[in-house]
Order: structure tokens, then sequence, then C-alpha cells
């Protein structure tokens, strides 16, 4: 699926872009609401960049939306487009880091609607402006999921790669695909805010790879039927991007034709897989 040109357009043109951005601002928008019982995890994917002047505002919804979720709500921010920042372009000489993938155009591309920022997806369903997110949260939490995912992450005895070990366990026939994430908390790098440039902003929950393919792995699951699963990813060091090992998170999600029917995630742990 390609980009409209009209999104192209926004994305060479900032100052429109920007004129678009929803500014309110994000105490105004998230209400205290009594709590509600979760029956899933959800994922929501906020699609950013450090040039959206905007997409602060997001990244504060999201951790308001976090503190009455907790842990059930599963925040992705992914930098695509014209606001974006290629990882391609980071010099550490010069402290200038980008934190845009490769795969972060192609799942904003998936959405030929998302074409005003801050925007994002819960459980990858319509996009919707940062205002509609804690809303689409708490709606996607009350639904029961026909699917549990265990998953557990950590370092080879090298540290050169991470093991991470996936255990589905479907209560219902489910096809689908299976994707594999790996994020990373407390990046400093240069982020826009407003009329700022903000040099050390610390960035969080950040999109930083695919670990079993852009859209992951196709799928056929059996009711009661438990499936487990091993893959390895290598840590990233080089002269474009340094993981911090202590601040990256799997994140793992099954998800079909109507949205994510589960999700999951796992820090690091401390405990290191056995050398092969």
């Amino acid at each position: 699926m390609k980009l409209t040109s009209l999104k192209y357009l926004l994305f060479a043109l900032p100052a429109l872009g920007f004129t678009a951005c929803d500014n309110i601002d994000a105490d105004d928008r998230f209400i205290e609401t009594e709590p509600v019982i979760p029956g899933r995890t959800v994922l929501l994917e906020d699609f950013t960049g450090q040039n959206c002047r905007n997409c602060p505002d997001a990244h504060k919804e999201i951790e308001l939306i976090k503190e009455q979720h907790g842990d059930n709500v599963i925040a992705v921010s992914v930098h695509a487009g014209g606001f974006g920042i290629s990882v391609n372009s980071t010099n550490f000489e010069t402290d200038y880091v980008g934190l845009m993938q490769p795969e972060g155009d192609e799942y904003d591309s998936r959405y030929n609607t998302l074409q005003t920022w801050p925007a994002g997806t819960v459980n990858r369903g319509s996009t919707l402006n940062s205002d509609s997110w804690a809303t689409a949260v708490r709606n996607a939490l009350s639904t029961e999921a026909e699917i549990a995912i265990d998953i557990e992450a950590a370092p080879s005895a090298d540290k050169s790669t991470i093991e991470i070990t996936s255990t589905l366990r479907p209560s219902a026939n489910l096809k689908g695909r299976y994707q594999l994430w790996m994020t990373e908390d407390n990046i400093v790098a240069r982020q826009r805010d407003g009329s700022k440039l903000i040099r050390d902003y610390v960035h969080n929950h950040v999109f930083r790879g695919a670990i079993n393919g852009t859209w992951g792995e196709e799928m056929t699951l059996t009711s009661g039927v438990h499936s487990t699963l091993s893959h390895s990813v290598a840590v990233r060091n080089n002269e474009k991007e340094r993981w911090d090992v202590n601040n990256l998170t799997v994140v793992a999600f099954f998800y079909d034709e109507t949205g994510v029917l589960q999700a999951a995630k796992a820090k690091i742990s401390d405990t290191t897989s056995p050398a092969e």
C-alpha cells in the first residue's frame, strides 16, 4: 500500500503538517473514569517523528494512559514519514541520533488515512488522533481475548544476542500472524516540541526493529493446543545504533484482519541464556 500524493505533500511541507497536528493540551484530553476490568492487553501504536512539533503531547497522553491501566497497555512509538529522522542519518560524534527504522514507513503506509500527526491505532483499528486514544484503549480492554501469550527474553552468555521464548495459548481456533518487535526506553535524542528544539529529549518505547519479519509469521492455532516458539535477535551496536540491553523490551502480538487479538511484552531478563 502506497502513501497518497497528498500525504507526501504534507510531509514535504512541514509548515502545513505542523498546523494539522493535534495541539490540545494532554491534561485537557484525559478524563479519569472508574477502573476497567481488563480482559486483554492492548497494543497502542503511536506514529511519531522527531520533527513533529506536537508529538510530545501524544507522548504525554501515553504516560497518562499507562498510569491508569499499567501493563495492560503496551505502547510503541513508531517513527515514520516526513517528520521522522532516519537511523541512517545518525552521527554519534555530533550527537545527531535518528530513530526512524525502515519498517516504520511500511507500517505508516498501511494506514491511508494517517495524514495528521500525532496519530495512532489501538489494536490496529482505525487511525485516531491522540485525544481519542484513552477511550479506545478503555473500550478495547473490556473485551476478552481468545489467546494468551507468555514471553521470556534474556541475553546470550556473551550478550551479543537476545534469546526469546514465546508460548501461545489459544482458547479458540485462530489464524493470523505472530509479530515480535524490539523497543527501547531512555534514548536521548533531539525532538521538536512546539517552537523549541530539545536536543536531550528522552524517548521511550521506541520501535527499534521487527524480530521475525516486517509483518511477523503466519500461524494457524488450534483451541487448547499450546505453541512454543524460539527466536534470536542480534544486539545492535554499530555506528548507527547502540542498543542498551538494560532498556530493551520485546513486544509480542497476535493479529488477524480484524486487528490485534492479544499482546504481551517482556523486559530483557538479567539472567543470561545458556551458551550454545
